[in-house]
């Protein structure tokens, strides 16, 4: 490579990461302006090229920090519902209940799609590769990949993102770690429809057995775990990022 050759590399280098620059500043001024939000989280992990778990989530949340999970695809489909103090879990197929009194501290609760998106920008460079399509959406097609001089064993080692043109939030990842790959899809989006506060309130089922749990202890335990374990065929298994 010749020294013009060289320059205009760098150049286009700049200009993809100026223009990444730009998705992520209307990214993140969509974000402010979402009141409210409900979608569809689907995340599929492969192994090795090999499918080897698909989950489903249906995704409710409320400004400032008010969210309900109900896990898909399941006989008994578990609910999550956090109304910005109390954690309550159901397990319909044992009919029992978790409740978690969250501290102060920790009384956040982020839109799943902007919020992996923010802590990339934190470890990795972002790079746009272009335009694509997404279930007849147009989208920008973004890279990350880990900054010069992070701890890369700790990092992934690829992210792309799929960034729609027109209301500027991620329709998809797909995650890279080593033989690991996991897409992440966002279905179904829908904001600032008006949901009201009482999405959120949880009512003990009949006869169910509530168990209160200690939240630092859960705490430990996930930082521990170190993310999403997906057992696969075979005895594999997966370890990828925490989405949900």
């Amino acid at each position: 490579m010749n020294e013009l050759e060289a320059e205009d590399t760098e150049l286009i280098a700049e200009n993809t990461e100026l223009i990444a620059e730009e998705i992520a500043a209307k990214m993140q001024e969509k974000e402010n302006n979402i009141e409210d939000s409900s979608y569809t989280l689907c995340i599929t992990t492969f192994l090795e090229g090999e499918k080897v778990q698909e989950s489903e989530f249906d995704i409710v949340w409320k400004k400032p920090n008010m969210k309900k999970t109900i896990t898909k695809g399941t006989e008994n489909e578990t609910v999550m519902i956090y109304d910005g103090k109390i954690e309550w879990f159901y397990d319909p197929g044992t009919n029992a209940v978790q409740k978690i009194i969250v501290p102060e501290e920790y009384q956040e609760s982020d839109l799943d799609y902007f919020k992996l998106f923010n802590d990339i920008l934190d470890e990795y460079d972002v790079s746009v590769l272009g335009n694509d399509t997404i279930d007849g959406r147009t989208a920008y097609l973004l890279e990350a990949k880990p900054k010069e001089g992070r701890e890369e064993s700790n990092l992934l080692d690829e992210i792309k993102i799929w960034v729609d043109k027109e209301t500027w939030t991620p329709l998809k990842y797909e995650i890279y770690k080593g033989t690991q790959r996991m897409e992440i899809e966002i279905q179904g989006l829908k904001f600032n429809t008006g949901i009201s506060d009482t999405e959120f309130v949880f009512d003990v089922p009949k006869g169910a057995e509530v168990v209160t749990m200690n939240f630092e202890d859960l705490i430990h335990k996930n930082m521990s775990e170190g993310g999403i374990k997906v057992p696969a065929q075979g005895g594999k298994e997966a370890t990828m990022v925490a989405v949900v």
